[in-house]
């Protein structure tokens, strides 16, 4: 409860003071390059882990909404274990004026190298981004990701930041 309070303050205070200079509104179709840079605290016998996902994704503007697909790929160090994730990605966003909330999935092949272990890899995303400029969106969001048959599975919160190319 405490947890989310706390996302839902964060982005009500975001919005208000989001720039009059956003252009979310306009066409968007294109090509974008995103990097979300996490950490995840310390949890039990658990120690301290982080990881960054950097994603080329093209995005469709359909109007009311943008859909786009991309790929990615990660690399974290979280539950005492590195992997590394590569998967193709969808996202639906649906723009209101500079804030630009949205849902990301993805699906493909995570690695755990020092256990020799491989299998699918997930990722499920909801964030919201404001656009400061036609090129620049920052942003936060939460994901929960996973390489199955594994103790590789977490939720993370962390930025985002969004460059347009």
């Amino acid at each position: 409860m405490n947890t989310r309070n706390t996302i839902l303050g964060l982005l009500s205070l975001t919005v208000l003071l989001a720039p009059s200079v956003a252009h979310a509104d306009e066409n968007f179709s294109g090509w974008s390059f995103n990097l979300t840079p996490v950490l995840m605290p310390a949890k039990d016998q658990y120690r301290w882990g982080g990881g960054a996902d950097p994603e080329v994704k093209y995005t469709l503007d359909l109007g009311a909404a943008r859909l786009s697909a991309g790929a990615r790929i990660g690399a974290y160090y979280a539950r005492n274990l590195f992997g590394i994730t590569a998967m193709p990605t969808l996202r639906l966003t649906m723009p209101v004026g500079p804030v630009e909330p949205y849902v990301a999935f993805g699906l493909g092949y995570g690695w755990l190298p020092r256990v020799g272990q491989e299998d699918v890899a997930t990722m499920s995303r909801v964030g919201v981004v404001f656009r400061f400029s036609r090129s620049l969106a920052i942003g936060v969001e939460g994901t929960v990701q996973r390489i199955e048959g594994s103790e590789f599975r977490f939720p993370s919160f962390g930025s985002m930041m969004s460059f347009d190319l």
